[in-house]
This record gives structure tokens, C-alpha cells and sequence, in this order.
């Protein structure tokens, strides 16, 4: 991968971000709700298993 590399605001992991260039994130399936839950509680994104959390079962 060659994105970006962020710290998670949950749990202070690395992680690297491709933002719009097919990342990772967009193959999680999340609720609306927990988007916007996300989103409100969160300025960043968050690393896979933090986000893992918040997709549906």
C-alpha cells in the first residue's frame, strides 16, 4: 500500500490510509447510524480494527 499514514484517534494505532483510491474502508459495510456515530465522536479515520467494530454483523 502507498497511502497515508495516520494515527487512529480511538486507539493510537498506524495505519495507512488511501483515502479516495479504492481504500480498504470503503469494503466495510456500516450502518448509517453508526456512520454518523462515527463521525460525531471522530475527526480522522479510524484503523481497521477499531472501524471492524462499527460494521455490520
Amino acid at each position: 500500500m502507498s497511502g497515508e499514514l495516520k494515527i487512529c484517534p480511538s486507539c493510537g494505532k498506524y495505519f495507512t490510509c488511501d483515502g479516495d483510491n479504492d481504500c480498504w474502508c470503503e469494503n466495510v459495510q456500516i450502518h448509517k447510524k453508526e456512520f454518523l456515530r462515527i463521525s460525531e465522536k471522530y475527526t480522522d479515520c479510524l484503523c481497521p480494527e477499531c472501524l471492524m467494530k462499527y460494521a455490520e454483523k
